[in-house]
């Protein structure tokens, strides 16, 4: 199994990034095959042609593209932007649609806000299913994102068991899929 953790933002100081880390460390400690798609580092320019369509696709794409066909689990960190997922996932995703067919998607949603991004959570499942991936139904919710870490290191322990135990169940489905 090899899981590609997708860190949804591209916003200065976004805090959602910190999440997509320390799902990346734990899932690394259960020495499963990860990698990090960091759509800020990744810079996609707007999306004029898929990447099957792109007359000449440069070393970027056809590096993710390699990568994307490798990889058959997704876990999406994302924050909520205006009620749903933001742009920059939507544009860099958005090359690509067999790389993800019949997958295995999980979803992590990040607020500042009460609520934890649920209503991302919720588009991001309706996009998941479009891309005609399997999407683990249940969503891990991080409401409040802005007082879960301390230097860099995830201080809150009821999130933390949350967070383990949507691991656990999304790791499970994605193993029984395989």
């Amino acid at each position: 199994m090899k899981i590609a953790i997708i860190s949804a933002s591209a916003r200065p100081g976004r805090q959602s990034h910190q999440v997509a880390l320390e799902v990346k460390k734990r899932i690394d400690k259960l020495s499963i095959d990860s990698w990090l798609w960091d759509v800020k580092e990744t810079n996609l320019p707007l999306l004029d042609y898929t990447f099957d369509s792109h007359p000449s696709p440069g070393e970027t794409l056809k590096n993710l593209k390699s990568r994307l066909d490798e990889t058959n689990v997704f876990l999406i960190v994302s924050p909520e932007h205006n009620g749903s997922y933001p742009g920059s996932l939507k544009n860099s995703m958005d090359y690509f649609f067999q790389e993800y067919s019949e997958k295995v998607f999980g979803i992590v949603s990040v607020s500042a806000g009460m609520l934890g991004g649920i209503s991302a959570a919720k588009n991001l499942q309706q996009y998941a299913n479009t891309l005609q991936g399997i999407v683990y139904p249940p969503y891990l919710i991080t409401p409040k994102v802005q007082n879960l870490f301390s230097d860099g290191v995830l201080s809150d322990d009821g999130y933390a068991g949350r967070m383990d135990k949507f691991l656990k169940g999304f790791l499970a489905l994605a193993k029984k899929l395989q």
